[in-house]
């Protein structure tokens, strides 16, 4: 299907009571949607064009039909699209229309996307426009929802009134103890976009020998290790989560998969024996993720205190 791309709006829920700052982040972050309408999160979709038709985060969810080409059909061109200057400036125009006092951009890893420095652009030309800088920009240096788990909280700062500045200096510790590991299919995706970073020496064809990757605090994609099954990479993804959220005393987790749901639910049970988080999401990682990761990717993302 194609659509004219535009923000997701959820305009009863917008600007929560207490809220001066409006957040916005990107669809990738996989924010659930429960709560982007109880938060007031605005989400900006990145879109997917493959065979002239337009896939757009959060509205195209029965992809399975793709995905399966994606794991057979080895010459597929698929190109991923960012939101534009117009799109973002829109945004942000509408945020500052509907009442909000200033706006926070969490975006995608600045070293994954373009999306950010185009987000700033647009908030440039807002404040040349209106004489002041309403708008204040924070790169995650993060993606899927891992990404998210920050809108979330600034999304819950906000609420309580607190502005972007110290909700900004808020998150670069937060940032720290938020993170995901997530198993691949293959890593034939990532290299083609440019974007597998430090885990060149992974690639390779051994049967049934999958990669799994993290992100660095640089914002690039890692190694983490390599292993044979989808049993044993769901053993370390649960390892590698482990140790990075040692001593915790809250913490939310966030199962993403795409066209894995089964192993998805079995991550989810073993996340839960595991470490008995405060709180556990399933979500379907975007399109335009899975784009430049391949199908049959799963993850676990975490966020503690």
């Amino acid at each position: 299907m194609t659509d004219d791309l535009q923000p997701s709006f959820h305009s009863a829920e917008r600007n929560p009571q207490g809220a001066r700052a409006a957040i916005v982040t990107d669809s990738v972050a996989q924010v659930p949607l429960e709560l982007t309408r109880r938060l007031g999160i605005v989400t900006v979709p990145f879109s997917l064009t493959f065979e002239g038709i337009v896939y757009t985060d959060l509205r195209d969810v029965n992809l399975n039909h793709l995905y399966q080409r994606m794991r057979y059909e080895k010459d597929l061109h698929l190109t991923t699209s960012a939101p534009s200057v117009g799109m973002f400036h829109e945004t942000f125009m509408e945020c500052l229309n509907q009442g909000a006092e200033s706006i926070l951009y969490i975006g995608l890893s600045s070293r994954l996307s373009s999306a950010f420095s185009t987000a700033r652009e647009a908030a440039e030309m807002i404040s040349s426009e209106l004489g002041s800088q309403p708008i204040f920009l924070f790169d995650s240096l993060l993606a899927t929802v891992a990404q998210g788990f920050l809108a979330i909280e600034a999304a819950r700062l906000a609420v309580k009134g607190i502005r972007p500045e110290a909700i900004m200096k808020q998150l670069a510790g937060e940032r720290q103890r938020t993170g995901f590991a997530a198993g691949l299919e293959t890593l034939e995706y990532l290299a083609r976009g440019g974007r597998i970073g430090k885990a060149t020496y992974l690639l390779g064809n051994a049967i049934r020998i999958l990669p799994v990757v993290s992100i660095d605090d640089n914002g690039e994609v890692i190694p983490v290790s390599r292993k044979q099954g989808f049993d044993r990479v769901l053993e370390e993804i649960i390892g590698y989560v482990g140790r990075k959220i040692t001593g915790y005393q809250h913490l939310s987790l966030a199962v993403m998969h795409a066209d894995t749901l089964i192993q998805a639910k079995k991550l989810q049970t073993m996340a839960v024996d595991r470490f008995h988080p405060d709180e556990i999401y399933i979500t379907d990682i975007t399109p335009t993720m899975v784009a430049h990761a391949g199908p049959g990717i799963i993850g676990l993302a975490y966020h503690y205190t």
